[in-house]
């Protein structure tokens, strides 16, 4: 089994930009911060390997082994950076934010069951089995990520909350990304072969998935810049419930 030079670019490339934001995660320390993200990277480099030197050797058999659960790890992963995000958007202070958790998980839910509406009624009859739930976790993990995005935006614009630099260049990666994933993977569940333009429309889903490493490893490496004054309103109630805690603690005393 052979591999055209674009084809060589297109899967050595992803894994170079992964290696640059490891060594991002590792010198500046950020791998702390987003632990969970660290992991989907870690997995998927040594996922690629797997891969390739399992293809290069020529036993189908063995690549479909590894290749199939690893669509579902990576599904998984994918949706844990989604809370990771939340965690660290919602979570300013160490504790959630009075209303965070649960207007983002009305929000949320909403999106899921929207997602899995869509992904439930496309037709993939034509594609083989493993192919065709991949294009239906692909689809689903796009439209959850991409309402996932514009709900935690909302959510934390409601509730007077600023995105850090950090965890936004995260946040705009993936919504990018996944917005792309979206599109292609919906015009390739409606094309009957698998020629030039099935290709093309994945080939510009990897150009995606490189530009937005890219853009997060850029971004991690800088540090972030001087927080903004906290919201007054989240002031007050931080206020409020420090007071709070302390009068309770005095009737305990007492």
């Amino acid at each position: 089994m052979g591999l055209t030079l674009t084809q060589k670019v297109l899967w050595a490339t992803p894994f170079a930009v992964n290696l640059i934001l490891l060594w991002v995660f590792y010198a500046r320390q950020r791998w702390r911060q987003f632990p969970i993200f660290t992991a989907w990277i870690v997995f998927a480099e040594l996922r690629t390997i797997a891969l390739f030197l399992i293809y290069m050797l020529g036993t189908r058999t063995w690549y479909m082994r590894v290749y199939v659960p690893g669509i579902w790890v990576d599904f998984a992963l994918q949706i844990a950076i989604l809370f990771e995000i939340a965690r660290v958007v919602l979570r300013p202070t160490g504790a959630w934010v009075r209303d965070a958790a649960w207007q983002f998980i009305l929000a949320a839910t909403g999106g899921v069951a929207v997602a899995a509406l869509i992904t439930w009624g496309i037709s993939v009859s034509h594609a083989r089995s493993y192919m065709a739930w991949e294009m239906r976790t692909d689809l689903f993990t796009s439209i959850v990520m991409c309402e996932f995005c514009v709900a935690l935006n909302i959510t934390s614009r409601r509730l007077g909350l600023g995105w850090r630099s950090h965890v936004m260049a995260i946040g705009q990666a993936i919504t990018a990304w996944t917005s792309v994933m979206l599109v292609s993977t919906a015009v390739q569940s409606y094309l009957h072969n698998y020629g030039p333009l099935y290709s093309e429309v994945d080939s510009a889903r990897i150009v995606a998935y490189i530009l937005a490493i890219c853009w997060i490893a850029f971004q991690l490496w800088k540090d972030e810049p001087e927080r903004r004054p906290i919201d007054p309103d989240l002031e007050a109630y931080i206020l409020a419930l420090h007071q709070r805690v302390e009068y309770d603690l005095r009737r305990i005393d007492a």
